[in-house]
């Protein structure tokens, strides 16, 4: 290797040891490459099926119940959201209010 090629960047080792989360999802997606590429035997889908089912049953169930804490937690939020519009919109009220007042020409003078 010329002098030039190793001052134009790092070097593959450096990226690594600078990067191994990248190494490790390389080696998951090639995993997973060759997992979808090799023919599953037909005993593997008659022992792995019912858990397959139950994974998916499980998962099923954990996303409708974040869904539900999802909506209650907006739930308990909007009445304190709504309340405070409110309550904005009357200080603005009161602050219209009062700056009429003090425009409008006084009678007792």
């Amino acid at each position: 290797m010329t002098d030039t090629q190793q001052k134009s960047g790092p070097s593959r080792a450096e990226t690594i040891e600078n990067n191994p989360l990248a190494l490790v999802a390389g080696g998951v997606a090639l995993g997973a490459v060759i997992g979808a590429l090799i023919p599953r035997p037909q005993k593997e889908k008659e022992l792995l099926a019912p858990v397959g089912k139950r994974i998916a049953e499980s998962a099923s169930a954990a996303a409708t119940a974040a869904r539900e804490a999802g909506k209650a937690e907006i739930d308990a939020i909007l009445p304190q959201r709504d309340a405070a519009k409110e309550q904005i919109g009357k200080i603005i009220g009161s602050a219209v209010t009062a700056a009429k007042e003090a425009a409008a020409p006084k009678a007792d003078a």
